[in-house]
C-alpha cells in the first residue's frame, strides 16, 4: 500500500461509525494516527448533515416502527439512508495535506477520484454540481466533507443494492412541517443502485477507490 492506511471496518453500528469518523479526523489532524482511507457499512439508519433538522428530512414515525436509527455526522450536506447494501468510504488527511486549500474544491477532487474509479469498470459515471456521482443522470453516490481539529474528512456513500422502497419511505418527511430554526435542506435527486447497471465485487471497488484517492495526493 501507499501513503494512506487502508482500513475495512466490519462493525455495522451507525453510532460507532459516525463517532469513528470524528475521532479519526481528530487523531489524524493531531498527527496521532496515519492518514487513512476507511470502508464501512451501517445497518438501517439515516445520517443527517450537521446543519439539518430531522423534522424536515425524515419520516420519524416510520423510522421508529422499523428500528431505523437517526443521527447526525460531523460534516454538512444532506440526509442519506444507509443499509448493509450501501458502501461508505472516508478519507482522513492532515489539513496541510489537503489537495486544495479550499474545502469544496478538495471535496470535488475526491469525488472526481470516485468517479474515475467507477469509470475504470466501464461505468459512465460523472460528477454533479454538489460533488455527487451520477450514472445516467441519476445519483449513485453522495458526499460531504469537514475541516476540523487540524484535519480534513471526505466521506461518500455508494448505493450498491440499497432497498429503494425503504429509502424513499424513510426520506419522506410529513408535509407542511415548520421549525423555529435555520436548517440546511437536502438536494433531492433521482437515485440508482450501482448493481442495477453493473455488478462489481466490493473488494475491486474498494481497491480502485483507494488507488484513485492516492493519485489525488501525488
Amino acid at each position: 500500500m501507499g501513503k494512506l492506511k487502508f482500513i475495512v471496518s466490519k462493525r455495522v453500528d451507525p453510532f460507532f461509525n459516525v463517532e469513528t469518523d470524528e475521532k479519526m479526523l481528530y487523531l489524524v489532524g493531531n498527527n496521532a494516527m496515519n492518514q487513512s482511507v476507511r470502508f464501512y457499512k451501517n445497518r438501517d439508519s439515516v445520517i443527517l448533515g450537521r446543519f439539518q433538522c430531522i423534522e424536515l428530512e425524515v419520516n420519524e414515525e416510520y423510522c421508529k416502527r422499523n428500528n431505523i436509527s437517526v443521527l447526525k455526522r460531523v460534516s454538512g450536506g444532506g440526509a442519506v439512508f444507509h443499509d448493509e447494501n450501501n458502501l461508505n468510504v472516508s478519507i482522513y488527511l492532515n489539513e496541510r495535506n489537503m489537495p486544495s486549500k479550499y474545502l469544496v474544491e478538495s471535496m470535488k477532487m475526491f469525488s472526481f477520484a470516485v468517479k474515475e474509479a467507477l469509470n475504470s469498470f466501464g461505468l459512465p459515471a460523472k460528477v454533479g454540481t454538489h460533488g455527487e456521482i451520477l450514472i445516467y443522470g441519476k445519483k449513485v453516490s453522495g458526499c460531504a466533507s469537514a475541516k476540523k481539529f487540524g484535519g480534513f474528512l471526505y466521506h461518500a456513500t455508494l448505493l450498491l443494492d440499497v432497498d429503494m422502497e425503504k429509502l424513499r419511505r424513510v426520506l419522506s418527511p410529513p408535509k407542511n412541517v415548520k421549525v423555529n430554526r435555520r436548517c440546511v435542506l437536502s438536494n433531492r435527486a433521482e437515485i440508482i443502485n450501482l448493481y442495477d447497471v453493473k455488478v462489481i465485487p466490493e473488494k475491486e471497488i474498494m481497491d480502485s477507490i483507494y488507488e484513485h484517492f492516492e493519485s489525488v495526493l501525488k
